[in-house]
């Protein structure tokens, strides 16, 4: 299905329900239901549009030098979710939503629900990420040598695949 056949799907569905929700109302009522009519219509049209944006090819991203690759990959700390979850709180007091209790004094179980949102997302990362890597044939080769003599230069002669996990 095209954007452009989700786009008349939502519109054709928003155009049934106008129709069920507003079919002969005394004037205030018409007012209150037009008004829940344009809040259901502008959700399919934000859904559809979810659609329409959500199978977009991403942009090409740019290749990160090998060195830069060797040397930081070996610093990286892994995924934490508590740190994850404690950046996004942090960047929320940024922007002035309240982090603290609430009014009533009990638990903002708002904080607790992006704790184990992040959590959920880290732990379905690490426990089913799978990272590939293709090397096609004709990548020259160096490989220290195991005894007297220099290195071993060669290139693959044919395609390999490497398979990692993220951590």
């Amino acid at each position: 299905m095209g954007n452009d056949d989700l786009q008349q799907f939502a519109n054709k569905e928003a155009q049934k329900l106008k129709n069920e929700l507003t079919p002969n109302l005394p004037n205030g009522e018409d007012l209150k239901k037009k008004a829940g009519t344009a809040a259901v219509m502008g959700t399919i049209g934000l859904i559809a549009s979810l659609f329409k944006n959500g199978f977009k090819m991403p942009k090409k991203l740019k290749p990160i030098p090998v060195g830069l690759i060797l040397s930081g990959a070996r610093f990286r700390g892994g995924l934490s979710s508590i740190d994850i979850a404690g950046r996004i709180i942090e960047r929320k007091k940024e922007i002035g939503i309240d982090i603290g209790p609430l009014p009533s004094g009990a638990k903002n179980i708002e904080l607790q629900m992006e704790v184990i949102r992040i959590e959920e997302i880290v732990d379905a990362l690490l426990k089913n990420c799978q990272i590939v890597i293709e090397i096609p044939p004709g990548i020259k080769l160096q490989a220290a040598p195991t005894g007297p003599g220099s290195p071993v230069i060669g290139a693959t002669t044919q395609q390999l695949q490497v398979l990692g996990i993220l951590r």
